[in-house]
């Protein structure tokens, strides 16, 4: 008895050529419409998106934004008062000659509130 049908012998019948467009090439196309069709229409629908459903354009913001986006808002959380003194002091050296003539400075030099205690 001769074995014709030895897994070494049998073969799978060859596999179709994959189409010359690719995913990477669909998606550029995509792209590629979405480009030109935001030229033509972007500006006026991002306005009305932003009048009509604000918290829709915030989505759509926010979207776009990198991931690791620093949203701080107040960069001064982490100085002590002395540190932001001291800024308000530099500050007002360099605007000194533009608040000429206002009287409202504390004892320390530093105009209003911002002397502290």
């Amino acid at each position: 008895m001769t074995d014709t049908g030895s897994d070494e012998t049998r073969r799978k019948p060859a596999a179709k050529a994959r189409p010359k467009r690719t995913k990477k090439t669909l998606g550029d196309d995509f792209l590629a419409a979405v480009r030109a069709d935001f030229r033509a229409y972007g500006a006026g629908v991002i306005a009305e998106v932003r009048a009509d459903k604000p918290d829709q354009y915030l989505k759509i913001v926010l979207s776009v934004l990198p991931k690791d986006f620093d949203v701080s808002i107040n960069q001064l959380d982490g100085l002590s008062d002395e540190e932001i003194r001291i800024r308000i002091r530099s500050l007002e050296t360099v605007l000194r000659p533009f608040l000429e003539g206002r009287a409202d400075r504390g004892q320390d030099g530093i105009s209003g509130a911002a002397g502290g205690a």
